[in-house]
Order: C-alpha cells, then structure tokens, then sequence
C-alpha cells in the first residue's frame, strides 16, 4: 500500500453541519485506524485557540490506499463531501520522509545512525 494525502476544503460557515456529520465522519477515520493504514487526520482551523467552535478551513488526512483510485473513491464517499461540509477534496500521493515509519526503522543496519535526516 501506499501513502496519499487527502486535502479537504470547507465551504464558508461549515461549522453547524460538521456538528452534525462529525460521528459519521469519524466512524470513516476510525475504520482506516484500527486496520493501521491511517497515519494522522485532523481539521485545519482558520485561527488556533478558539475553542470547539472554531471555524475550520478544511481538514487533512494521510493514510494508506492500494492506489490513488482508491483514495480518491475513499475520500469521494467522505460524509463531509456529501453533506456539503467540504466543496472539493484533493487526494495526492505521499511520501513520508519523517519521522522514519516503524517498518522501516527495523529495517536498519548497525551503522546507520537515527539522527540522519531524510532529504524530502
């Protein structure tokens, strides 16, 4: 499988209907979650530090798909997309350069130190 970042956009004022479409929103996030192919999703607020009713920007989430057809038909399916949360979802491939995923941190010889930063 490989990484792919879903860039969600809000519509102005979504605020009310992601109060409304969260859980369902969630529960989506939660599956990829415990199969182990969600790497970190959250919301991307206008401004920090204004509490649960922020108003948002979007959102973002990085997870494992057998292909971009299949994050593009994930993200297609989103809640948040169907209720009008979000006006466009972008979905693009991902590398992650750091931190080093876990498979890969095993994966290293004896001579290679863990303080050598990845070129991104």
């Amino acid at each position: 499988m490989s990484l792919f970042a879903i860039i969600c956009h809000d519509v102005a004022d979504s605020s009310a209907q992601r109060q409304i479409t969260r859980t369902e929103h969630l529960e989506r996030l939660k599956v990829l979650n415990n199969e182990q192919r969600l790497i970190i999703a959250g919301p991307t607020p206008i401004k920090h530090g204004q509490g649960a009713m922020t108003e948002m920007s979007g959102s973002l989430i990085i997870a494992a798909f057998d292909s971009l057809d299949a994050a593009q038909a994930w993200a297609s399916a989103d809640p948040y997309l169907r209720d009008g949360v979000y006006s466009h979802v972008d979905v693009k491939p991902f590398i992650q350069a750091l931190p080093t995923p876990a498979d890969q941190t095993s994966n290293q010889t004896s001579s290679e130190t863990p303080n050598k930063v990845a070129a991104s």
